[in-house]
């Protein structure tokens, strides 16, 4: 039975978008592959050490002990060595220090921008373009490094140009001939602030011309609403299909980089059982992520979005700096 739903949901995925899968089906239930991750190798996956005292500067947190061969050497035919990555400072992580919380969450992050400061699907900030480039100059320098063999990102700009300022790049300097995937699921939490709201195709290819898209990528952006914000039981069961989708997408390669954000990497790391790990703007953190053949988790998806009234439950009378006669989404 749990196959029959996981078939039936892939290919209802195809024909219309996740938010609209969620709400049709009477079964809040659904059924992927298990995930697991190893916590051998790295530092950052270590419960013996802590989250502070990981050295993420030398070989990326690999212990002292092993090699990058050792952890090549180790994988079976149902594990993969993900390296994950956070975009860059962008203007929307900045923007919010501006305002108060009551101004920006009922109202700031709503709009696109402002006095020419963009936080709508945000680009990357100079000291978000400074970490990346920084990050990419650790890449190369890091001996023996395994290079991905598949690259995946989300569509927003601030994980594109983050990707294009590490990846491409480093590619490019490398001679390899490597596109990155364009993976819907591997955006941010979305809906009600502006800066989860992505671009049209059109749009991306226009500007971002490396990319590809994954098959049935839509041309407008399906999910992202005004006023209905995706809960972390609906992201964290996109993570188990972002996954599901890569380890099938993916075949025999061994290593994948993917550009996302803290919000997914969050739900990512909870899928494989890796311990919480907070990660900046502008930094990677490698894991070995084991899919079981045999063995599901069901993923319970019975609330339903937030509202406005969940972001902003006490709207002020007046915001800074907005027009006088704002009004709020609620009204």
């Amino acid at each position: 039975m749990a196959i029959t739903r996981i078939m039936l949901l892939q290919l209802f995925l195809t024909a219309t978008t996740f938010a609209q899968v969620i709400l049709a089906s009477s079964d809040p239930t659904f059924t992927l592959p298990k995930f697991t991750s190893s916590d051998k190798y790295f530092g950052q996956s270590d419960p013996d050490i802590k989250v502070d005292k990981v050295n993420v500067t030398d070989n990326f947190g690999l212990e002292s002990k092993f090699t990058w061969k050792d952890v090549i050497d180790s994988l079976s035919d149902k594990e993969k060595l993900f390296f994950i990555q956070r975009h860059g400072e962008g203007w929307h992580n900045v923007a919010p220090s501006n305002f108060s919380s009551d101004d920006w969450n009922c109202y700031w992050m709503e709009q696109p921008g402002r006095d020419g400061v963009i936080w709508e699907d945000a680009e990357l900030t100079p000291n978000g373009i400074q970490q990346i480039e920084n990050l990419a100059k650790q890449v190369n320098d890091t001996e023996n490094l395994p290079w991905p063999e598949k690259f995946y990102v989300s569509p927003l700009r601030r994980t594109l140009q983050t990707w294009e300022l590490t990846w491409k790049v480093l590619n490019e300097e490398k001679n390899v001939d490597q596109a990155p995937l364009v993976k819907e699921f591997a955006r941010e939490t979305y809906g009600i602030d502006s800066e989860s709201k992505r671009h049209n195709k059109t749009y991306i290819t226009e500007n971002y011309p490396f990319a590809t898209f994954e098959a049935n990528f839509t041309e407008l952006d399906e999910l992202w609403k005004p006023d209905a914000r995706e809960r972390s039981q609906h992201r964290k069961y996109r993570a188990a299909q972002l996954l599901s989708d890569i380890f099938d997408d993916a075949g025999d390669a061994k290593v994948i980089s993917i550009v996302t954000h803290s919000g997914l990497i969050g739900s990512l790391l909870d899928v494989v059982g890796h311990r919480s790990y907070p990660m900046a703007t502008g930094s990677l953190i490698p894991v070995i992520i084991h899919r079981k053949p045999k063995k599901t988790k069901t993923y319970t998806m019975d609330k339903p979005d937030k509202t406005y009234s969940d972001v902003c439950p006490n709207p002020p009378s007046s915001i800074s700096g907005a027009p006088s006669d704002y009004t709020t989404i609620a009204e």
